[in-house]
C-alpha cells in the first residue's frame, strides 16, 4: 500500500489571527441573532437554519486555528506551517460560512456589526 506524502502549508501570522478574529465576531453575532430569532414569534426556520451553520463553522474554525495555534510551528520567516489535513477542514468550513452569509445577505439579515 503506497502511503501519500504530508503536505504542509504556510499561513502568515497575521492572516491566522485575522481569520480567528473574524470567526470570533461571526460566532458572537450569529448566536445572539439566533437566540433572537429563536424568542420571536417567526416562522422563518431557514434564517434560523442559515444562523447555525454560521454559529457552527466560526465555532469550528475557532477550534481548528486554536488547536493549530497551541501547537505551532513557525518557518524561518515567521509564518505557521499548517497540515494539509487542517487546510482543507478550515478551507470547507470556510466555504460553507461564506455560502450562508451570503444566503443570509439575500434575506437581509446582515451579521456586520454596527
Amino acid at each position: 500500500m503506497d502511503k501519500k506524502s504530508k503536505k504542509a502549508y504556510t499561513l502568515t501570522v497575521e492572516s491566522v489571527y485575522e481569520i480567528l478574529s473574524d470567526a470570533q465576531d461571526d460566532c458572537e453575532i450569529s448566536r445572539d441573532l439566533l437566540l433572537t430569532y429563536l424568542d420571536m414569534d417567526l416562522s422563518n426556520e431557514y434564517i434560523s437554519f442559515l444562523l447555525s451553520e454560521v454559529y457552527w463553522t466560526s465555532y469550528s474554525v475557532i477550534r481548528v486555528l486554536e488547536r493549530e495555534i497551541d501547537t505551532a510551528v513557525l518557518t524561518e520567516d515567521k509564518q505557521f506551517l499548517i497540515a494539509e489535513d487542517s487546510l482543507n477542514i478550515l478551507q470547507s468550513l470556510v466555504v460553507s460560512k461564506h455560502a450562508a452569509l451570503g444566503e443570509l445577505r439575500g434575506l437581509s439579515v446582515s451579521l456586520e456589526k454596527n
